[in-house]
């Protein structure tokens, strides 16, 4: 078969080892050579002249296979691809993708440099400039800031941080209740509760909530009007604070309707408790005032439940009478009433209409 016209047959760079190796600076990576007195074929690798009959390209045949489906790339991404070095095409060495993996370059129309995004140090770890590719239990870490229109998750979420903003008109959650306060499980040292901000004057911020006050042995309190905004207390000295006022249908407390004198109905003869404080005890019998037993404050009305006359009495150190200073067991005539006042848990005062 004749030359074909207009190629030019390759030539081999040839000469002595010893002259090749002198002048093996003057070689080009990967080019091959000749060393007519040895009848061997050199290949330049790095700086080095490698005898090429021991050097193993086995490694090298899985690239055929690859770079074959790359075959079919159209322009935009076999430019890309050209543009690579040998260093970066070397990546490809050993490459496991299948070929319809490696078909997802098929159509790439951006610059060779856009290929650099694929460049991920660590899987599971975002890094600036980079893609960002999940780790084998597909989680990743180092996101800083995420902009979306609509984010739905089906798992959990954890924020870890300062301070979490949700800028949002409307507020809609399934949970019950609200856990607050979670690190407060070492001391009672913060106040839990909830507060908002308002402008009563046009001309002034102040704020208003419902907060349990960690100073104040754990007292529920409802505020208004204070400048100072809450940090993990609320400044109950702070300008303007005051009690703010609630409005109710019924208000209760471990007695009943504050409304209400709660009743303690008793057939026969009994002694005041301390959980009789606060009530009226609706009498068919002797009723004894027990010694330390109430607080200063402690009231308790007796009722006389009977149509003869009714004796109170006195084994609490002194119970004086409103109305003329004795101390002494009393008599409560029938459909009378009686109410002792306690000034501490050993004196009292006793008055009330039937009393002698």
């Amino acid at each position: 078969m004749g030359t074909p016209t207009n190629r030019t047959p390759v030539r081999v760079a040839r000469g002595t080892y010893s002259n090749l190796n002198t002048n093996k600076a003057d070689i080009q990576g990967s080019e091959i050579v000749y060393a007519t007195d040895e009848n061997k074929l050199y290949v330049k690798e790095g700086t080095d002249l490698i005898d090429a009959s021991t050097t193993d390209i086995s490694g090298k045949q899985d690239l055929d296979a690859d770079l074959t489906a790359l075959s079919s790339c159209q322009t935009g991404a076999a430019t890309a691809l050209a543009l690579l070095t040998s260093t970066e095409v070397e990546v490809l060495d050993g490459v496991t993708s299948t070929t319809a993996e490696l078909n997802t370059l098929d159509g790439f129309t951006g610059a060779y440099t856009d290929l650099n995004y694929i460049d991920v140090a660590t899987a599971g770890t975002a890094e600036a400039s980079k893609a960002v590719v999940l780790d084998a239990s597909k989680d990743i870490t180092g996101l800083n800031d995420i902009a979306a229109v609509d984010l739905t998750l089906s798992g959990d979420l954890t924020v870890n941080g300062t301070t979490t903003s949700i800028d949002t008109t409307n507020i809609t959650v399934e949970d019950p209740l609200i856990s607050l306060a979670k690190n407060n499980n070492a001391a009672d040292t913060v106040d839990i509760g909830f507060y908002g901000l308002y402008d009563a004057t046009g001309s002034q911020d102040v704020y208003t909530g419902l907060f349990r006050d960690a100073n104040d042995s754990g007292k529920w309190k409802l505020f208004e009007l204070n400048q100072a905004a809450p940090t993990t207390t609320v400044d109950v000295s702070g300008t303007g604070y005051a009690a703010a006022t609630l409005v109710v249908g019924t208000l209760e407390d471990s007695k009943g309707d504050v409304r209400s004198i709660p009743q303690n109905t008793q057939g026969s003869t009994y002694t005041l408790v301390a959980g009789d404080a606060g009530k009226h005890i609706l009498a068919s019998g002797t009723v004894t005032i027990p010694n330390s037993v109430f607080a200063a404050g402690d009231a308790v009305t007796i009722v006389n439940n009977t149509a003869g006359d009714l004796t109170i009495t006195k084994t609490i150190t002194t119970m004086y009478n409103a109305a003329d200073a004795t101390s002494a067991s009393r008599t409560l005539a029938t459909r009378g009433m009686a109410t002792i006042l306690f000034a501490s848990g050993t004196v009292a005062y006793i008055s009330g209409a039937g009393l002698s």
